[in-house]
């Protein structure tokens, strides 16, 4: 049996990992892109293999990666009726019981967001925007500038975090398409971003949002509502706080 090294070696020790589908729906011009991310929490040790073989304690920082593990574009013209099972398809595949659906409903609207919830998808959807803050809609709906969305996937690319999977058919696509993303600015001084004129960003998006919803970890704010003559707060895990009771007029 080959001995273990006593030299010092990083190394990434996964921990727990999530599973996103991020759904970019495109009009009837516009593909519809759907892309599987994997997010790995764990810890960098920087112990020897034979410490952390023996179990010995040794230094651990934290650490994550972010697995692009499939992505698709769906046929153009796809009836969104169609679409929503193709997610319902991708969602019952073995590994992603429990993954979130992330969705962006920009240029399609509302309602055709609302038949994925029909279908009992429950995602949250998300509405690019402008500007430079996000903002919880309520009802599992987000307000989000497409800086921030952008912005994650360029941090996350530039720090190693973010790895696309070489043999996916559609790597090399969606390695075009940042190429051809563009940043500009206003002449009041406000970045915007997007595909060169006649180039898809579909799969960008996708990627974007599914990275934002990862790493962001955004949260719903706490509802309030009046019952009986008492306010009631329901916090993001369903609990109910109830105020004082509110003096009645004679």
């Amino acid at each position: 049996m080959e001995s273990l090294s006593n030299v010092p070696s990083k190394a990434f020790l996964p921990r727990k990992s999530q599973f996103t589908v991020a759904v970019d729906l495109g009009q009837s011009t516009d593909y519809t892109a759907i892309g599987v991310l994997e997010h790995i929490k764990g810890v960098w040790d920087e112990g020897s293999p034979y410490e952390r073989h023996t179990g010995q304690k040794t230094i651990q920082r934290p650490g994550e990666f972010v697995h692009v593990r499939w992505l698709e574009r769906l046929t153009l013209g796809m009836p969104y009726p169609d679409q929503v099972q193709q997610v319902k398809e991708i969602l019952a595949r073995p590994g992603l019981e429990g993954a979130r659906l992330v969705l962006d409903e920009t240029g399609v609207g509302r309602p055709v967001g609302d038949i994925f919830n029909e279908a009992g998808l429950k995602p949250q959807r998300v509405s690019i925007t402008g500007g430079s803050e996000q903002t919880s809609l309520g009802n599992n709906r987000w307000s989000v500038p497409k800086m921030i969305l952008i912005s994650t996937v360029d941090a996350l690319l530039h720090t190693g975090t973010l790895e696309v999977a070489p043999e996916l058919p559609l790597a090399e696509v969606l390695k075009e398409e940042l190429k051809d993303f563009r940043r500009k600015v206003s002449d009041v001084g406000r970045p915007t971003y997007g595909a060169r004129a006649g180039a898809h960003d579909d799969l960008v998006l996708a990627v974007a949002i599914g990275c934002w919803w990862t790493i962001k970890k955004p949260q719903e704010p706490p509802r309030t509502f009046t019952y009986d003559g008492r306010e009631v707060t329901i916090d993001r895990y369903g609990n109910h706080q109830f105020g004082v009771n509110t003096p009645k007029g004679n």
